[in-house]
């Protein structure tokens, strides 16, 4: 039943966030910028969830709604339908009925007409009952919804909470901030969205055969109409992140895509200045974060260098720029 469902995410939702408030170092100067990094990253995805989680939670209690009101309104017209049958019967009296069966040619006959009438009459009531009962499990799970939304709720609460305390623990460490990028080199503003609220996966991804939500593919398209028209890939097949969820494309620094080295020269200059485009047009595209060149850009923390991974230019984001839409 749907109803497990929601609570099953919920679950999932819950022990994410007790898993990312316990890591929670107690002394920043100890802490390891990168996996803070992540672990806002995952902070972010559970607040998007818990909102999600909330939101079917609420259409499952309004779909319920109506279906009670649906049910009451059969449940009216089976009663005034069994009051009508019920009438009659009593109109026709049972002396009507007996002199039938003594007056007719064929006394089986009445005798058959007159147990069908009953049984008629005993299986509507029967259906008014079901019906009856079936109201009443609807509104027993009506209660069942509205405690869904009290913990759907109180989920999203403390998920903002944990993003929030990882977004202060960030800017509380001692890394040295980075200079990194802005401006765009001269492109023109975007177009901004205009949703809000949690997106699912649903629009097609141009770049791949996967999908993106509507805000992700707007960017995609005002990135493009920009003049950074360059490789780029989206979506990609995979549990974890932002890619699989359709809200993060990779633009490759060079035109025919992702190569094994760092970009320089013009793939740099074409790296620093889409990078620079999404921190002046961070509001305008709801920019969630940033990489490029081994730093990290998000509202909360600025650029920030972070350690490579042995020079991996993918890993190390030195020949793309990464955007992750929230």
């Amino acid at each position: 039943m749907i109803v497990n469902k929601t609570a099953t995410a919920s679950g999932l939702a819950a022990v994410l966030l007790l898993s990312l408030t316990s890591a929670l170092p107690a002394d920043a100067q100890d802490t390891d910028i990168d996996e803070v990094r992540t672990q806002l990253a995952e902070a972010a995805t559970a607040v998007t969830e818990a909102e999600e989680d909330l939101e079917e939670a609420e259409n499952n209690a309004d779909d319920l709604e109506d279906e009670i009101e649906q049910t009451k309104s059969e449940l009216e017209g089976m009663r005034e339908e069994l009051g009508e049958f019920a009438y009659e019967i009593y109109m026709r009296d049972d002396l009507v009925d007996t002199a039938s069966v003594l007056t007719s040619d064929d006394s089986d006959n009445a005798l058959e007409a007159l147990a069908y009438t009953d049984f008629l009459g005993e299986q509507r009531a029967e259906t008014v009952k079901k019906n009856a009962e079936l109201v009443q499990r609807l509104e027993d799970q009506t209660d069942a919804y509205e405690e869904q939304i009290e913990q759907a709720e109180k989920a999203l609460k403390e998920a903002e909470e944990a993003e929030k305390d990882l977004e202060d623990l960030l800017e509380e460490l001692s890394y040295q901030p980075s200079n990194g990028p802005s401006g765009g080199g001269g492109a023109g503003a975007p177009n901004p969205v205009t949703t809000s609220g949690p997106e699912s996966c649903s629009e097609s991804d141009p770049t791949t055969s996967g999908c993106l939500t509507p805000r992700t593919l707007h960017v995609l398209r005002e990135t493009q109409n920009a003049g950074f028209d360059r490789y780029v890939s989206c979506f990609r097949n995979e549990s974890s992140g932002e890619h699989g969820k359709g809200r993060a494309c990779d633009f490759s620094a060079n035109s025919s895509g992702f190569q094994n080295y760092d970009a320089y020269g013009d793939e740099k200059t074409y790296g620093d200045n889409l990078a620079g485009w999404y921190v002046t047009h961070a509001d305008a595209l709801s920019v969630q974060y940033v990489i490029w060149y081994r730093q990290f850009w998000s509202p909360a923390s600025g650029w920030q260098a972070y350690s490579g991974t042995n020079g991996n230019p993918n890993a190390d984001h030195t020949n793309h720029v990464h955007v992750s839409v929230n």
